[in-house]
């Protein structure tokens, strides 16, 4: 008797994990029907994460702004216009936080997605735009992308 109900078990167990993988396929699949303002194929955990990030760079909390804004960027890669501001907030976090080696790796990365032009005509702030150039112009490798 406990060897069916383990089968029995198991068998839900199955059909209750392939009910949920195909209702995460097909739910990625189809249009979102939520309408972000932002960008419809982020994940919203992402972009949660993003505008946590952006609210603690605005208290100065550069520390939780850069652990926030470094995983909401993973969520990003398929949203340049998103990821080069994730980006220039990681720089500047980077920068506060004298991380000189993250600096660099975020210009780079910068530079490797060719996000410099989608950058200068974002809707940052321009006071953010400023401090970001002085940054950049302060590095040796700057942007080229």
């Amino acid at each position: 008797m406990t060897r069916a109900l383990d089968f029995s078990r198991r068998m839900l167990l199955q059909t209750l994990l392939m009910s949920l993988l195909a209702t995460i396929l097909v739910g990625n699949a189809l249009p979102n029907q939520q309408g972000s303002a932002r960008s419809p194929q982020v994940d919203p955990f992402y972009l949660r994460l993003f505008d946590d990030g952006l609210a603690a760079f605005n208290r100065g909390d550069f520390e939780e702004a850069f652990e926030n804004l470094k995983i909401a960027a993973f969520g990003l890669l398929d949203e340049p216009d998103l990821l080069g501001e994730a980006f220039v907030y990681l720089t500047l976090s980077a920068y506060n936080l004298k991380k000189t080696d993250q600096v660099e790796y975020y210009l780079r990365e910068i530079s490797r997605f060719k996000l410099n032009n989608r950058i200068r005509s974002s809707k940052l702030p321009e006071k953010i735009k400023d401090q970001f150039a002085r940054v950049q112009s302060s590095f040796k490798n700057g942007l080229t992308g």
